[in-house]
């Protein structure tokens, strides 16, 4: 009993903790034969690490929160930026103080989640579908909110940008954490989410509103985008939208740690797993910044890491069966006596 639960246990540490390490180790080698150091745990590394993972986290937990429920959303990277615009706008207009900005933005990502929402209910396409039209729709506001002048600035206004930066950045992270955690596992809305997710004929056929829900879900992930968008908007050069679906790359450069918070969700909770994606993309990008990579090999380089992690993902519990196997053979093969008059039960637990 105790050693399958410590199995169970060591499974679970070992699906946690392999992205980052993996990658930690590898770009210290790479790095180290460059003869260029590379330094994780100094305090100014730290910070600048976790800055970075928050940002990116809260793309994802945006992200994630629809794919969990079954939905694969591409209007959100319009929502993050266009809601970055008003805020900026706004603030530059009233001066209001940083609490008032950031609810400036919470409002406006959950306004432009829900009219997402609407337009997806009215019209009954699949929302992969209509979600790229209302990307669409939402980047021709950025011409209406900035009008003929400059774009205003808010990153490099003090009173504002002190929220991109550890630890006061940990603030945003925790309550889209919170939001997300309680709406999956402590409201009534998220298990008939879950419902709907499985089931969606049965789901409605036993009373749920799959209309009411659906609006509620994206006033969460309205709200953790809004969350992001003023982290994007102390962190970034704002500017008009240049061109249709300009603002999918905010989406897709933050969209694996998504994917992984859904792969370690059998493990821990999925919203844990996220950040640990996070982590993982933001130790690469560092790493590369080390080596001195470009923005092109960068960008590869993350390619070839979805892939694996799709390959890994996919084929997680055949490799970690394979492991199993092959520490339990080498442990035969140093302790012959315990494996004498075992064979049967080794072959078993390697199954």
């Amino acid at each position: 009993m105790n050693s399958s639960k410590n199995k169970t246990i060591a499974k679970k540490i070992t699906a946690v903790i392999f992205m980052p390490l993996f990658i930690y180790l590898l770009m210290a080698i790479i790095s180290g034969a460059q003869g260029r150091p590379f330094n994780i745990f100094d305090g100014d590394t730290v910070k600048n690490i976790m800055q970075n993972s928050c940002y990116m986290a809260l793309v994802a937990l945006g992200i994630g929160f629809q794919l969990k429920y079954g939905r694969f959303d591409f209007s959100g990277g319009a929502i993050i930026v266009i809601s970055a615009l008003i805020t900026a706008k706004f603030v530059d207009a009233t001066h209001a103080p940083l609490f008032v900005a950031a609810l400036v933005a919470i409002i406006s990502g959950i306004a432009l989640s829900v009219l997402n929402s609407l337009i997806y209910i009215g019209f009954r396409v699949p929302i992969s579908v209509i979600s790229l039209a209302t990307a669409y729709l939402f980047e021709s506001f950025s011409g209406l909110i900035t009008g003929s002048n400059s774009v205003p600035q808010m990153q490099y206004t003090e009173a504002y940008n002190q929220i991109r930066y550890f630890p006061l950045v940990l603030v945003p992270l925790l309550i889209g954490v919170a939001l997300y955690v309680v709406y999956g596992h402590f409201t009534v809305a998220g298990k008939q989410s879950k419902l709907l997710r499985e089931n969606q004929k049965a789901a409605v056929n036993i009373g749920i509103n799959e209309k009411k829900n659906t609006i509620i879900t994206y006033v969460v992930s309205g709200t953790i985008f809004g969350l992001a968008a003023i982290l994007y908007a102390t962190s970034n050069t704002l500017s008009k939208v240049a061109s249709p679906l300009d603002t999918a790359g905010t989406l897709f450069s933050n969209i694996v740690p998504s994917l992984v918070g859904l792969f370690l969700s059998r493990y821990i909770d999925d919203s844990a797993g996220t950040f640990i994606g996070a982590l993982t993309i933001t130790i690469l990008y560092y790493g590369l910044d080390v080596m001195g990579v470009g923005s092109g090999i960068k960008t590869v380089c993350y390619s070839i890491f979805l892939a694996i992690f799709i390959f890994i993902s996919g084929f997680w519990d055949q490799i970690w069966a394979f492991l199993r196997t092959q520490f339990n053979k080498i442990k035969t093969k140093k302790n012959p006596s315990e494996g004498s008059g075992d064979g049967n039960l080794i072959s078993e637990a390697s199954k």
